[in-house]
This record gives C-alpha cells, structure tokens and sequence, in this order.
C-alpha cells in the first residue's frame, strides 16, 4: 500500500506546467515588443508633425517677405518715375531759360561777328534732337536709379531676413545666439555652482566661480566633502521650481552666455556667495568681495575649513600630472567609437582612461596642440 504512486494516466504535469510558462512568457515579450514599436511610430509621427510644421512655418515667412519686397519695389519705382517726371519739368525749364539767356547776352556779339542769331538758335534747339536719338531712353534711366537704391535700401532688409529664416529654420541654434538678447528668464536647472541652464540655454553667472567638480575641500575637522556637489545643490535650492530673470552680459572664454540672474528680487551670485557655496571671483571691480569676506568670517560653506580656488587647484593638478606623463605632456588624447577627444587632468574620466598608442590615441602638452591634431575637448572636462 505505501509503495503504490498514482500513475500520470496520461497526462505530465510537469510538461504541461512548463508550456504554459513559456508560452506566456512568449505573449508577455509579444506585447512588448508591441509597445515598443507603437512607442517608436508614435515618436516618429509626432517627429514628421513637427517637421512638417517647420517647413510649413518657413514657406510661410517665405511668402511674406517676398509681398514685402514686391511691395517695397513698387512703392520705390512710382516714386522714382514721380522724381524723374519732376526733374524733367525742371530741367526743360531751366534749359529754356538758359537758352532765351544766352541767346540774349550772344546776340550783340553775333551780330558784331556777322552771325545770323537764327543759325545759332537751330544749332541749340537741335540738342534735343540729338539726345532723343541717343539709344538710352527714360525708363532705362529710372529702372537704373531703381537697381540702385533697391540695392542699397534693400539689401539690409535681406540679411536681416536671412537671419530671421536661419533662426527659424534651425532652432537648436538658438541657445548659441541668445548671448545677442539683453533679457533672459524662465525655469531654471542648476547644472553647477555656478551655471544653470534656462528653456535649453546655458547661463554662466557673473562675479563667481564654484569650486570645480573634482576639486576636493575639507572640513574643520580635516574631512573631505564634496564642496562643488554642495554648490550646485545650494543653487538647486534657490532657484527650484521658481522663475527667474537674467540680463546677459556677454560670453565667457567657453562661449556660453554670461549674465546676472535674479529669483523674487534677489541676486543670485551673491545669495550663492553669501551662503560660501562659491567664491568671488578674482577681480577688483568684482562687488561680491565683501560677501565672500562675511561668509569667511562666519566659516560659512567653504570657509569652514581648507579651501583653494578653483585656478589654483587646477595649477596644482596641471603640475602633479605633468610630473607623471610622458615628456611632461599631461593632456590625455583619447579615441572612443571613433570620436578623438581629450581629457585634462581635472577631467571626471582622466584617471581611469588609458592612453593606448597602438589606437592612435597619445599624449598632448596643451589644447592648442590637441585641437590641431583634430582632438575635440571633453564634455567632461
């Protein structure tokens, strides 16, 4: 009795437990599969709208411009036929008086000389006749006058037009053009210390730097902490979810947008210096000395311990690294996917790279030499 086992009868549980398994694990990996590629066709449709919208927005401005200039074209020339009429009447005044004039000052000398005044009254009124046989007529003389000044009135029109088609065809290079504007607000993201980023543009706050991103600083106490991490988090915090406006001052020596920021009324440069998130930057002219003096006194931030510019950090490191590279040359020339770029010492992945001459990857003494070898700057650096 205890050594008898129900027989299957037929049927395998375990078989039938392992189909079902795998077939709903076919179904599951089927729907998504499914979702997937509707995810990518709805990209795609909403990719085609946008262009569409484009092109439909530049043939559009198109349209426009060309009324514009066809309008400004006919306006120009009724107003030179208008002038040339006007200066016609004149002139066939003046060339009347001018002849009854000379005619009546030559006339006593004519007749000392024997000259029959008629003879020399047919020669004058013959000019007429000669310029009329001449092969420039009127319409030639005003279309001329028109090329010119459609030329000179034009033409800023049309490179000021060219400009608005480029910024509306292309609108990722907007971010690089916005440094032109004087105003710039919106949301803000803290990207550093010293850096935000508004509706896609990059904004380099003036009269500060942050500490850099692998600059370390220390505590009181002699601990490390991440001072440049606690920089953009303060930033973070200022700005979070609130607007701001900016006034753009120019660009900086990486080309990105340098401006004062303001959030309800207050300068962010010196909230973020007040608080020792950042230092002043080197400069007499530079009004946030006093703050970075206050939190200095308070040991506020980066103050409450050892801290060192980021310039003077980055001397140092140029100088450690170039004692431990070959030749002295302590720029990192990498090729990753077939795209050369190079890293500085300071950069996030410069340790860990290494420098593999058989790729055709090598070592540069400075940027110059990096960027002549056709090496890109890391985004990371």
């Amino acid at each position: 009795m205890f050594g008898w086992r129900r027989r299957s009868e037929g049927f395998e549980w375990r078989e039938y437990v392992r189909t079902t398994i795998l077939v709903r694990r076919a179904d599951r990996q089927r729907r998504l599969d499914d979702a997937r590629l509707a995810a990518i066709a709805k990209v795609k449709d909403v990719a085609g709208a946008g262009a569409d919208a484009g092109r439909a927005s530049v043939s559009f401005a198109g349209s426009q411009l060309s009324r514009l200039l066809s309008f400004l074209g006919a306006v120009l020339l009724d107003l030179a036929i208008g002038a040339f009429d006007v200066l016609r009447r004149w002139l066939t005044f003046a060339f009347a008086v001018a002849f009854d004039t000379v005619r009546a000052i030559m006339a006593p000398l004519l007749e000392a000389l024997h000259i029959p005044a008629h003879a020399v009254g047919q020669k004058l009124k013959a000019i007429p006749v000669l310029a009329r046989r001449v092969p420039i007529r009127t319409q030639h003389v005003i279309w001329a006058a028109t090329a010119l000044a459609l030329i000179y009135i034009g033409g800023p029109i049309l490179r000021s037009a060219d400009g608005v088609g480029e910024a509306t065809i292309t609108t990722a290079a907007i971010p690089a053009r916005a440094t032109l504007a004087t105003e710039l607000s919106g949301r803000a993201t803290a990207i550093a210390g010293d850096m935000l980023r508004i509706d896609g543009t990059l904004v380099h706050l003036d009269g500060i730097e942050a500490p850099a991103s692998r600059q370390p600083c220390y505590r009181q106490n002699g601990r490390r902490w991440n001072c440049a991490a606690a920089a953009r988090t303060g930033l973070d915090r200022i700005i979070r979810g609130r607007p701001i406006s900016c006034t753009t001052l120019g660009q900086d020596d990486a080309g990105r947008m340098l401006a004062r920021c303001a959030v309800g009324g207050r300068d962010i440069a010196t909230e973020l210096v007040r608080s020792g998130y950042v230092f002043a930057a080197s400069s007499l002219l530079n009004s946030l000395a006093g703050e970075e003096e206050a939190a200095r006194s308070a040991k506020a931030g980066l103050w409450q311990g050892e801290a060192i510019r980021p310039q003077e950090w980055r001397d140092l490191t140029w100088e450690e690294a170039k004692r431990n590279a070959p030749d002295g040359c302590p720029i990192k020339g990498l090729i990753r996917a077939s795209e050369k770029y190079y890293a500085l010492p300071w950069s996030a992945d410069y340790d860990r790279a290494k420098v593999r001459t058989e790729r055709g990857e090598r070592w540069f003494c400075s940027e110059d030499e990096a960027k002549a070898a056709g090496f890109i700057p890391s985004s990371r650096s």
